[in-house]
C-alpha cells in the first residue's frame, strides 16, 4: 500500500495534500482493484496524517475526514459441509492431512499454522499458544482430543516446526486436494470459516468463538451469528417453559372446541384492552 501512496503523494508536502486529491486517488483505486482495497489504503493515509499531528509535524485538519468512502460488499462466508470435508480429507496428501486437521479443529490462520513451533504446544495441559497473530495479541487455543492424537502421531519435539511443510508445498498439496475432491469455490482460509461455522452451530457461544479466532472486536465474529438461529430457536423453546405466563384472554370466549387463530387472538386482546 505504501508503494502506491508514495507514488501518488511522495513528492508533495503533507500540508499541500487536499481532500480532493485523496478522493481522486481513492476513486481511481476503487475502480482498478476493489472497494475493500481502496478503503484499506484510505485507512493507512488517515493514520499517516494522524501520526503527523501527534508528532507535531502537521497542524491542519486530517483531509481524509472529508473523503467519501464506498460501502464494502458483504464478506464471503464459505465453509465445508461434512460431506465436502470428508472428500477433501480423503483426497489430501498424507503430509497435508495433519495441517487440515489443525485448521478445522482450531480456526488458526495459514501463517499461524506454518509458523507454529513445538515449544508453543503444551500437550500436557492441552493448549496451543499463538504468540504472534494478525491482531497483534497473543491467544490460547484449547486442543481437541482428535487434534491431540494427530499431534502425538507427528512425534512431539522440544522445539522446531510442528508441520515441517514449506508454504509452497502446502499450497501445491492443497490445490491438488481441492481439484481431486471436486470441492468448488474453496480456498485455504475457508478452513477457518469451516471451524467457526460448525463451532457456532454446535455451541451458540459467540464470545468463546471470538476468543478462539482472536478477533479484537465482536463485529467480525458476528458474521457467523445467523448460522446458529436454528439452534437458538430450539433453545428458546426449551427456555419458554421456565417462566410461566398467564394467557391474556380466556379460551371460553371462543366457540367450544376451537383454538384461537391469530386474528381471533388479536380481536380478543383488543376487546380486553378496551374493557
Amino acid at each position: 500500500m505504501l508503494v502506491r501512496i508514495r507514488k501518488e503523494f511522495g513528492t508533495r508536502r503533507v500540508s499541500d495534500v487536499r481532500p480532493s486529491d485523496i478522493q481522486k486517488f481513492y476513486n481511481a483505486l476503487a475502480g482498478q482493484t476493489s472497494v475493500s482495497t481502496a478503503n484499506r489504503h484510505l485507512t493507512l493515509i488517515c493514520s499517516i496524517f494522524s501520526k503527523a499531528k501527534l508528532w507535531g509535524l502537521f497542524y491542519g485538519d486530517n483531509p481524509v475526514g472529508a473523503v467519501k468512502r464506498e460501502k464494502e460488499p458483504a464478506h464471503r462466508l464459505r465453509f465445508l459441509s461434512m460431506e465436502e470435508w470428508e472428500r477433501l480429507y480423503e483426497a489430501a496428501h498424507e503430509r497435508l492431512k495433519p495441517v487440515l486437521i489443525c485448521a478445522v479443529k482450531t480456526g488458526m490462520r495459514k501463517s499461524e499454522i506454518i509458523n507454529l513451533g513445538w515449544e508453543n504446544v503444551d500437550l500436557e495441559h492441552g493448549v496451543i499458544y499463538i504468540l504472534q497473530s494478525k491482531s497483534g495479541r497473543p491467544r490460547e487455543i484449547h486442543i481437541a482430543s482428535s487434534l491431540r492424537e494427530c499431534l502425538l502421531a507427528l512425534g512431539p519435539k522440544a522445539s522446531g516446526p510442528v508441520f515441517a511443510l514449506p508454504e509452497i508445498m502446502l499450497r501445491r498439496y492443497f490445490d491438488q486436494a481441492v481439484r481431486a475432491s471436486r470441492v468448488k469455490d474453496f480456498c485455504f482460509h475457508d478452513l477457518r470459516h469451516t471451524f467457526a461455522s460448525h463451532y457456532i452451530m454446535k455451541t451458540n457461544d459467540l464470545p468463546a468463538l471470538q476468543k478462539a479466532l482472536g478477533h479484537s472486536t465482536p463485529a467480525m465474529t458476528l458474521r457467523y451469528a445467523h448460522l446458529s438461529q436454528g439452534h437458538m430457536a430450539s433453545n428458546m423453546a426449551a427456555f419458554d417453559s421456565a417462566i410461566p405466563v398467564k394467557r391474556l384472554f380466556p379460551h371460553s370466549q371462543l366457540a367450544p372446541g376451537m383454538a384461537p387463530s391469530v386474528s381471533d387472538e388479536r380481536e380478543i386482546l383488543v376487546k380486553s384492552v378496551v374493557k
